[in-house]
């Protein structure tokens, strides 16, 4: 789901992020990018598996938002996708917040 928020556009995204749910995913994200918002949370509190294929959405994700010039934070929200994201190596590179509300005051 995306939605404006005062500050952000917030995509929201809970279940598995897997090769079944990764092309609505990146979609969500992209039409997040495509909004006329400096800034784009990406908020992974309500995952409870994340994928390689999700991993990959993050990545050209934040991508996009530096070609794009606008701010990204992922919301980690959880030890599963906080672990997923560290076991890749992902998270020196992503950036990353602990959960929504830090994403929004940051």
């Amino acid at each position: 789901m995306v939605e404006q928020n005062e500050h952000a556009i917030v995509v929201s995204v809970s279940g598995a992020i897997d090769l079944t749910t990764q092309a609505a995913f990146a979609e969500n994200v992209q039409e997040a990018m495509q909004r006329e918002a400096s800034s784009v949370v990406i908020d992974l509190a309500g995952v409870t598996f994340l994928a390689s294929p999700g991993l990959a959405v993050l990545v050209e994700a934040q991508e996009n938002a530096m070609r794009a010039q606008k701010n990204l934070h992922i919301a980690v929200g959880s030890t599963v996708v906080k672990r997923s994201i560290e076991l890749t190596g992902l998270g020196q590179i992503l950036p990353l917040v602990p959960d929504l509300d830090t994403a929004l005051r940051t």
